[in-house]
């Protein structure tokens, strides 16, 4: 898995692409806690899946993990353009009910 991230603002955008699952969610969760932990300002996260092409429960984890802190700031969660396979995993896994889904990261940075 390659991931890549950038700072907007209070937006942190997080670019996956390959498989987030139990052998590579702990590199970038090690990443998304340093960055969280070194920019306190930060009160949404932007993932971009658009390259994701699995995700498994341990993946989805280190998302929830990163939403429940996401709520303690007052920020949001958002993905942004997940192909058919991978938005049914996150509806299947509730993340409707928690996030927002998006066509592009400047839809969603003029939204927040």
């Amino acid at each position: 898995m390659r991931f890549r991230f950038e700072l907007e603002g209070q937006a942190l955008i997080a670019e996956l692409q390959g498989e987030l699952d139990l052998h590579t969610s702990p590199e970038f969760k090690a990443n998304l806690v340093k960055l969280f932990d070194t920019h306190p300002h930060i009160k949404h996260l932007i993932m971009h899946v658009k390259g994701l092409s699995f995700v498994d429960s341990s993946g989805l984890g280190v998302i929830l993990g990163r939403y429940r802190e996401l709520q303690q700031r007052g920020g949001r969660l958002f993905f942004v353009q997940p192909n058919p396979q991978i938005k049914r995993i996150l509806e299947m896994s509730g993340f409707p009910k928690i996030s927002e889904f998006a066509d592009s990261t400047s839809e969603v940075l003029k939204r927040i």
